[in-house]
C-alpha cells in the first residue's frame, strides 16, 4: 500500500509561473497512471497539450474554464466539476482568482516532465530516456 501526505507531494513540486504540480504517485509505483494535485495560480493561462498522455481533471476548490482547442466548446470549472481528454486535445486551462485540481495522467509521468514550447509533456521510459516528443 502507498500512503502519501501534502508534505511527501511537495517534495516532487513543479513551481512555475502559472501553476504549481505536486505529484503524489508516479511511473515507479507501479499504478499505471500518475496522480497529481495542481495550482493555478491567479490570472494563469495555460495552453496545453499533452500528445503523448491522456489526463483526466477534477476541480477540488475555486474557479476556472477549460476551452478545448481541438474540438471546440468551452466549459466553466468549480469544485465537483470534472473533464476528460481523451483525444489529446489541445486547450487551455485559466483562472482569474486561483483553481485547484487533481490530475490523474496516462501513461505515467516519471517524475521530471516539464511542459515544452506546445504545452506537452514528452514520453520518457524508465532510464529517464525521451522516447517521443
Amino acid at each position: 500500500m502507498i500512503v502519501r501526505d501534502h508534505g511527501d507531494a511537495k517534495k516532487t513540486e513543479v513551481d512555475e509561473d502559472q501553476f504549481i504540480s505536486r505529484r503524489y504517485t508516479l511511473r515507479a509505483d507501479g499504478m499505471g497512471h500518475s496522480f497529481h494535485e495542481t495550482v493555478i495560480k491567479p490570472g494563469g493561462e495555460l495552453h496545453m497539450w499533452y500528445k503523448n498522455h491522456k489526463e483526466t481533471v477534477i476541480c477540488t476548490e475555486g474557479e476556472g474554464q477549460i476551452e478545448d482547442l481541438t474540438e471546440g466548446g468551452k466549459w466553466d470549472l468549480k469544485p465537483g466539476v470534472l473533464y476528460a481528454l481523451d483525444k489529446h486535445q489541445q486547450h487551455i486551462l485559466s483562472s482569474e482568482k486561483g483553481m485547484t485540481v487533481l490530475c490523474c495522467f496516462s501513461p505515467s509521468l516519471v517524475g521530471m516532465e516539464d511542459h515544452d514550447e506546445q504545452g506537452s509533456y514528452p514520453l520518457y521510459d524508465d532510464d529517464g530516456s525521451v522516447l517521443q516528443r
